[in-house]
């Protein structure tokens, strides 16, 4: 089997990652990795367990038993993401692999570097030779972090040891993050009995060809929403011909901006022309500055049973309506997303529309508005609302004695100091925190782009830049 990663440093790094990226390992599938991650460590003299939901506990023997322990944390899962061209299958295939210069990416698929990256480092300083003089290390790696932390919601505190703690999941060279969101989501259901109608034209709209991205990292950047943008051109379309709605699907995953969504409808065979004629001037009217690959296509198909017209035009309207993007900004750090939404997933199925929204927050007062504007929202269009909580929202003290060595250690990396800051993503530090009292906890990583989209890339001097910072903590941990 040919090494893609072979001669990239660090090493070691790279070569369980592109082991760990040769199982698949989509959210909820990620009992193979399991058992590779098992087999590694009996190879290793890694100490195992796994507990009934599937998370994994690394340990590598204390040497110093005086030196506090420290857990490196990471989650088994990946978003899998691809093309429409990609015949990539997530079930079966390993990762297309990539090396362009200083980035490893995926052809046509999302990498999964969030968070193989970070299972990767931690594994390599697990059986790194010139780090064995010091204290015990343990890594956690959970499940199903992507759809639901179903794993770090069924963690039990005395599954790990340690009291210190580095998050592995965040994705910037430089940065430690000592905050992350939390949210929940919102979702719209609207029953119809189907139709038929003679006398029409179904006509398909297609929206595709968006940068789509994280719906933490990417929400504030200018970019559209598949789903959104789909709906606001079918309300024109109606507000000058009535359609009658036959399905309408868009976005794979809550946490991932839509990158691509389309609508059959029926119209008037009268009026087809010129509904034609109507979509392609709207889809010429749309800014491209920052999304040039956007496609809008018109096809015609064969009709079907469609939604009533009342129904019809509550779904548009409503997915037109919903808010995306940030509705609010962080006091606390500069340019940071306070509270956003993203209608991530629309779908027909059983004569029944379904939108999802999922919402984020680093401020629960603002998170509980921002739902209130959801709710209504739904009642003003006398639509099935149904809301829920989310992650736990986390922050860090800025006086923690973690994080002064984290910081230290990144200048003696770095030669200058590292931002401190939040995130919009949401992380697994808030729920770990609450298992054990007096938890102190950073999250750093190496620069990640377009994570959840097949433009994911993983930039390779900054996985140096943590396998140098990571090593030089755990030296520094009898300092604390």
């Amino acid at each position: 089997m040919v090494d893609i990663l072979e001669g990239l440093e660090p090493q070691p790094v790279w070569d369980i990652f592109e082991e760990i990226s040769r199982i698949p390992r989509c959210s909820k599938n990620e009992a193979r990795l399991q058992s590779w991650i098992e087999s590694w460590a009996n190879e290793n003299g890694i100490g195992f367990k796994k507990d009934k939901v599937g998370n994994v506990l690394l340990t590598r023997t204390a040497a110093l038993s005086s030196v506090p322990s420290l857990l490196l944390q990471a989650h088994q899962d990946m978003v899998c993401e691809k093309t429409p061209k990609s015949n990539h299958s997530f079930k079966n295939d390993p990762i297309p692999l990539v090396v362009s210069g200083n980035r490893v990416h995926a052809h046509q698929t999302s990498l999964g570097a969030d968070n193989g990256i970070g299972m990767a480092l931690a594994m390599a300083l697990l059986v790194d030779e010139t780090l064995t003089g010091n204290g015990k290390i343990e890594a956690l790696f959970t499940v199903d972090e992507e759809a639901g932390f179903t794993g770090v919601r069924n963690l039990k505190g005395d599954f790990f040891e340690s009291k210190y703690m580095i998050n592995l999941d965040s994705e910037e060279t430089g940065v430690i993050i000592i905050s992350s969101a939390g949210g929940g989501g919102t979702t719209y259901t609207i029953p119809y009995r189907s139709k038929d109608r003679s006398g029409r034209t179904a006509l398909r709209v297609e929206v595709g060809g968006l940068l789509g991205g994280h719906s933490g990292v990417d929400i504030h950047l200018p970019r559209y929403n598949a789903n959104k943008l789909l709906a606001e051109g079918l309300v024109r379309l109606h507000s000058e011909y009535p359609i009658r709605l036959i399905v309408f699907q868009g976005g794979t995953r809550g946490n991932a901006i839509p990158r691509n969504a389309f609508a059959e409808v029926l119209v008037s065979s009268e009026n087809v022309d010129k509904a034609i004629d109507l979509l392609k001037a709207w889809g010429k009217g749309i800014n491209r500055s920052d999304e040039k690959d956007l496609s809008i296509k018109i096809i015609q198909v064969s009709p079907k049973p469609t939604a009533p017209i009342h129904e019809t035009e509550k779904m548009i309207k409503l997915v037109s309506k919903i808010p995306f993007g940030p509705k609010s900004w962080s006091p606390d750090f500069d340019g940071l997303v306070q509270t956003s939404n993203n209608n991530g997933i629309v779908k027909t199925e059983r004569n029944q529309f379904t939108v999802s929204v999922y919402s984020r927050t680093s401020d629960y007062k603002d998170f509980y508005d921002n739902q209130r504007i959801l709710y209504e929202l739904g009642e003003r269009m006398k639509v099935k609302t149904e809301q829920r909580d989310g992650g736990t929202g986390w922050k860090s003290d800025r006086d923690s004695p973690l994080l002064k060595i984290v910081k230290e250690s990144y200048m003696v990396v770095l030669n200058k100091s590292p931002k401190v800051t939040g995130i919009h993503g949401g992380l697994e530090c808030g729920v770990i925190a609450g298992l054990k009292p007096g938890m102190d906890i950073v999250s750093v990583g190496p620069t990640i782009k377009s994570p959840h989209s097949p433009s994911e890339y993983v930039e390779v001097g900054g996985v140096s830049v943590l396998w140098e910072l990571l090593k030089g903590i755990i030296k520094t941990m009898p300092l604390l």
